[in-house]
């Protein structure tokens, strides 16, 4: 089910348009698009951070720099790299 919903995602017809095409009912593609969208977030990308570490070409010493994240309405999160990503995570999925 869960490839119907990334299809529906990926398309530009309604979800009305879509049950029809795949005979589907309402109640069952929304009751899976929930759990799919819990589990994926929004257009069927599983949550993960990444670890990066940067280092001082010269030294090969770790570099404590900040992380800044620009959102599409100009918004701007900045952080220390050293912040813990269990708190940062709420925020970048505002």
């Amino acid at each position: 089910m869960y490839s119907l919903i990334r299809k529906w995602e990926s398309g530009s017809i309604s979800q009305l348009e879509f049950f029809k095409e795949h005979g589907i009912s309402k109640s069952t593609f929304g009751y899976w698009r929930k759990k799919y969208l819990k589990e994926y977030g929004g257009k069927g990308k599983k949550e993960k951070f990444i670890p990066v570490n940067v280092s001082d070409p010269d030294s090969g010493e770790n570099i404590t720099s900040k992380i800044e994240l620009v959102y599409p309405n100009g918004v701007r999160l900045a952080c220390s790299s050293e912040m813990d990503l269990a708190r940062l995570k709420p925020l970048i999925i505002l």
